[in-house]
């Protein structure tokens, strides 16, 4: 029975799916997108006992997006990965990176998932960073015009909204499993298409065989004697 409880276990551990994982996206559906530096690492148990969750302190350098919250999430932030949940990303050495992150509302950590395009800063191009200022020009532009429509609004109970009315990760996982789930099926459709097209060519070819060697048979029986002249 342990062994089955296990092997259910890891099946549901590896059930993390997520297709085209890249830069603009990931800006895209992430909450907070910034440069981090993780300087220290705590693992606790998860109480399965082969699976720890990380508690990682990280440095906030550059913020390419997110909003500042009055002192939340400006200088210093924990980020939280559990080996139980299949997509979390485990901070679990000291180095640099580049991190996609999403807000944990009802504990104030941020977490980050094997579906964003979380990476060591190193490995991080020229390229994709200047893709990144701007995508973070035009997010920056975007809050100053949604500021400007809601200048109305008391600014205190925005950003008390903002920041506690997140989705969960639970809603997260499914968006991630719709996305994946529609990519899927596109790709589905369009072997369809291939196939069914390919298909129609084979049938196509083989009926015009199958016309071309009877009428060669009517041909050569009314005129015997152009099978003689091309002998």
């Amino acid at each position: 029975m342990k062994t089955l409880f296990a092997l259910l276990f890891s099946i549901n551990i590896l059930a993390c799916k997520c297709d085209n994982v890249n830069l603009k996206s990931s800006f895209e559906s992430a909450d907070f997108v910034f440069v981090g530096d993780i300087f220290e690492v705590h693992k606790t148990p998860s109480g399965f006992k082969t699976l720890d969750n990380y508690l990682s302190k990280v440095k906030i350098g550059k913020i390419y997006k997110g909003n500042n919250y009055d002192g939340f999430y400006t200088d210093q932030a924990t980020l939280f990965g559990s080996q139980i949940r299949s997509c979390d990303l485990i901070f679990d050495e000291k180095n640099q990176y580049l991190i996609f992150a999403f807000y944990e509302p009802d504990t104030g950590f941020l977490f980050s998932e094997h579906c964003l395009y979380t990476k060591k800063l190193s490995d991080i191009s020229d390229d994709e960073i200047q893709a990144l200022d701007i995508l973070s020009k035009k997010y920056q532009q975007k809050l100053k015009l949604d500021s400007l429509k809601n200048s109305n609004n008391d600014n205190f109970d925005l950003v008390v909204d903002d920041l506690f009315n997140q989705p969960n990760r639970k809603i997260i996982s499914l968006n991630n499993e719709i996305k994946a789930l529609q990519e899927e099926n596109s790709n589905q459709r369009l072997l369809i298409i291939i196939v069914g097209f390919i298909s129609f060519l084979f049938l196509s070819t083989i009926i015009w065989l199958i016309f071309r060697n009877r009428k060669i048979k009517v041909i050569t029986k009314a005129y015997p004697q152009i099978v003689l002249i091309l002998h």
